[in-house]
């Protein structure tokens, strides 16, 4: 970082969160004193995600750098007036995608900036668990990932313009959440749990479940029928998510609790709201990267964005 040229208050402050932890080992099942790390930061440290940040800003330099110079393309969204939108890269959590053409000399150049990145940071990347992803018809695919040193991977459907929930293939984005819904209930001893503790683990667990895919895409009315069935089963069925008699119906239970229902979340209107939710945050993220893209894309009615 004193590389990179940030200045004494920052390495100072993760140099302080280095040197605070300490570390023992055991010989022959006896702790054998403790010592202090000179490098590196405990797994979970809350510094790790900033470090990142950090550490990519100075790898999209480079990147920005290379697109401005022509060694990298990045991708093209063409809109419906003007020349559309460039991305050159994504950052998300602790992942890198960048986008360039399938061509030798593109894969060269991101071999070298990886290579430089390295030098500059100090950083190593781990090609091995890089993977090249092909969008399209590519012809020399192999040729192309063993320039950078990388695997060869593939997109799914849903990346490559196939609609969701067009037919059965897209069925299963869902059908994964729904089984790690049964998972989840095969661990909770079912018959030991009073129904208080079935309402509290169906609004904790089950409803938070499926929240993010929820955020993202619409669901499919059959899926949101049949989740809600399992919450149902689980409530009132026991042990064996077996047919028994609902002393309740599910539409009082899933009223608000000042209007004496028990608080559970309709998993439609849930997906509506959270959907409805990028209409707010397009009117007011103005300088986001996706509300750039969808602007340039799709156009801008008078007046702001119509929905």
């Amino acid at each position: 970082m004193q590389r990179m040229g940030f200045g004494e208050k920052w390495t100072g402050w993760i140099s302080w969160c280095i040197f605070t932890a300490t570390f023992s080992v055991l010989i022959n099942g006896t702790p054998a004193g403790f010592f202090n790390s000179s490098r590196g930061l405990r797994q979970g440290d809350p510094l790790s995600p900033y470090l990142f940040v950090i550490g990519m800003e100075a790898f999209s330099r480079l990147i920005l750098r290379a697109v401005r110079g022509g060694f990298l393309s990045g991708c093209r969204i063409k809109g419906r007036s003007g020349d559309g939108a460039v991305v050159s890269h994504l950052l998300f959590a602790d992942d890198t995608l960048v986008f360039c053409e399938a061509s030798q000399d593109q894969m060269a150049h991101l071999s070298w900036l990886l290579m430089w990145f390295e030098a500059i940071s100090g950083l190593r990347i781990s090609l091995d668990k890089s993977e090249i992803l092909p969008v399209g018809r590519v012809e020399n695919l192999e040729a192309l990932a063993l320039e950078v040193g990388c695997k060869v991977g593939r997109l799914p459907n849903s990346y490559l313009g196939i609609p969701l929930g067009a037919n059965h293939k897209s069925m299963a984005v869902w059908d994964g959440v729904e089984e790690r819904f049964r998972r989840r209930l095969a661990l909770w001893r079912r018959n030991y749990i009073s129904k208080g503790g079935r309402i509290t683990l169906i609004r904790s667990t089950l409803s938070s479940m499926p929240i993010y895919l929820m955020s993202l895409l619409r669901m499919p009315r059959v899926v949101s029928l049949r989740w809600e069935k399992i919450q149902r089963d689980f409530l009132w069925g026991g042990g064996a998510l077996e047919r028994k008699p609902h002393l309740v119906n599910w539409d009082s239970v899933c009223s608000d609790i000042r209007k004496g229902g028990l608080g559970v979340r309709r998993l439609s209107t849930l997906n509506r709201a959270l959907l409805c939710k990028w209409n707010w945050w397009f009117a007011n993220e103005r300088e986001a990267l996706w509300r750039q893209l969808i602007s340039r894309k799709f156009g801008e009615e008078e007046g702001g964005w119509y929905t």
